[in-house]
């Protein structure tokens, strides 16, 4: 059987320059550890948006990362893995809107998950577009 988008077992895939597959966020590509959220949280810009807070800081790598949060009261776990995997794509999409590396942290706000992709992503880039302002003055 095969499905739409999957490669299949054996079948090459072609990887991105930062390691991971062109159509992935890499793993070194996002926050993973508790203390690089407190590091932004504490040190960083906080830019709200319609469907996002995003907070960033000048990143100590040499590509911008990304971390997500999305509390219980967004929604069940589908609901939240969901809208997780569509703001790695849009910052997948995005990233060369920030001008120098930065770490970013999106917290989810109620809502999110019911808007289009489209939308989600004008908001981002816009928010993403501002912080990268922030961070430059």
């Amino acid at each position: 059987m095969s499905l739409p988008g999957v490669a299949q077992r054996g079948a090459s895939v072609s990887r991105s320059e930062d390691g991971g597959t062109d159509r992935t966020l890499a793993r070194a590509s996002r926050l993973r550890a508790r203390k690089l959220y407190l590091h932004v949280y504490e040190r960083g810009y906080r830019v709200p948006g319609s469907f996002f807070v995003l907070f960033g800081l000048p990143g100590s790598t040499p590509k911008s990362r990304l971390g997500i949060t999305a509390t219980k009261k967004f929604g069940n776990a589908v609901a939240r893995n969901r809208i997780k995997r569509v703001i790695r794509e849009v910052f997948r999409h995005n990233r060369s809107l920030a001008t120098s590396p930065i770490d970013v942290v999106v917290n989810v706000k109620m809502g999110a998950g019911e808007q289009s992709y489209d939308r989600l992503e004008a908001d981002f880039a816009s928010r993403l577009r501002e912080l990268n302002r922030r961070l430059q003055s």
